[in-house]
């Protein structure tokens, strides 16, 4: 009897202590979303013309928008972000093929410009299948033009995967990792190449017929092996955050349903997934990737840790999902960060 009352005592203060850490747990959590709801308050991303015409848009403000956009563009017919605030205002006035113009802008007076080419093909992919060619095409040059940049492989394969030629997006990944990085820093990349490898092997596999397709399953293994992936063949969720500026550092932050919080301090939630790598002298990729996911709703968003030399930053978000064979979803989430230390609401990704 005393045993068993010595153990059930035991028991108990075990359990109260496993009780007081998780409140602590929670308590962390919610301080983590109320420290960044306080910061996306403190310090807004956007400033000047571009955050007016933000706003009016989040308003549901869109002639005024446009009429704004028009006037800032006459005045200052090769800035950057007139053209952006532009071809958003079109866009969200329902007028893609204008918008596709002014993103396409952005192209013509900047051809030598990788960053801006490939910001370009972000918003160019939010137009739809025509505009998403052009993309296609602007990240092929810019690939061609600094191809030690990883984060345009990543771009190209993914729009090669969803035009539907996967074994191009296989040779493009493939040349992402033999590629030459200039002696830049890119954690994460190779593990985001190939894993993008197996998607695309599976999307090969799925379209071919079905009395070949055993034959290329083994086949790409053998391909696979090479480079330490396999045919991916399990639902999968990943986000890859890239921006357009040199010598800086963007933070992606990561919260579940129950608020754990992944970044660079922590980089695994609890409920699974991972971010890769913490990318501190710019540009990207970083991606964060769980197999299975279960912890919907995600919410997302981005510091600009670290503004460096090149002032404002331009990038993009994107959601992957691969239903485990062979089918790929994708949304893009381009954005603008203005301000140094500023944070960005980067959206929530439900189930």
């Amino acid at each position: 009897d005393i045993e068993r009352r010595l153990f059930a005592e035991e028991f108990q203060e075990l359990r109260a202590r496993e009780r007081a850490a998780a409140r602590e747990r929670e308590a962390d959590r919610g301080r983590d979303l109320a420290e960044i709801r306080d910061a996306l308050k403190a310090k807004p991303a956007l400033t000047g013309k571009y955050a007016d015409i933000d706003a009016k848009l989040q308003k549901g403000q869109k002639a005024a928008a446009l009429q704004d956009a028009l006037v800032w563009r006459q005045a200052s017919p090769t800035d950057v972000l007139a053209l952006v605030a532009l071809g958003r205002s079109l866009q969200a006035n329902q007028l893609p093929a204008d918008a596709a113009r002014a993103y396409g802008s952005i192209i013509d007076l900047f051809p030598m410009r990788a960053d801006l080419r490939r910001f370009a093909g972000n918003l160019l992919e939010t137009l739809g299948k025509d505009a998403s060619r052009l993309a296609g095409d602007s990240y092929s040059k810019a690939k061609d033009d600094r191809p030690d940049h990883p984060s345009v492989y990543i771009m190209l394969a993914v729009r090669q995967l969803q035009d539907g030629t996967p074994l191009q997006a296989l040779d493009t990944l493939d040349a992402c990792l033999k590629a030459d990085r200039r002696g830049g820093n890119f954690g994460g990349v190779e593990r985001i190449a190939t894993e993008l490898m197996g998607i695309a092997a599976a999307a090969a596999v799925a379209q071919a017929p079905e009395a070949e397709r055993a034959a290329l399953t083994s086949k790409l293994q053998d391909r696979l092996r090479t480079v330490g992936a396999s045919v991916a063949d399990k639902p999968s969720l990943r986000f890859v955050l890239s921006w357009e500026t040199d010598a800086n550092d963007v933070d992606f932050h990561i919260l579940d349903k129950a608020k754990n919080h992944a970044s660079y301090s922590q980089m695994q939630l609890q409920s699974g997934g991972e971010l890769f790598a913490d990318i501190t002298t710019g540009y990207g990729p970083e991606c964060f990737a769980m197999v299975e996911p279960k912890a919907f709703p995600y919410q997302l968003y981005a510091h600009y840790y670290a503004m460096g030399p090149m002032g404002y930053g331009m990038g993009r978000v994107q959601v992957l999902r691969h239903d485990g064979k062979g089918k790929l979803t994708v949304e893009d989430r381009p954005f603008v960060i203005m301000q140094d230390s500023a944070w960005l609401d980067l959206g929530v990704v439900k189930g």
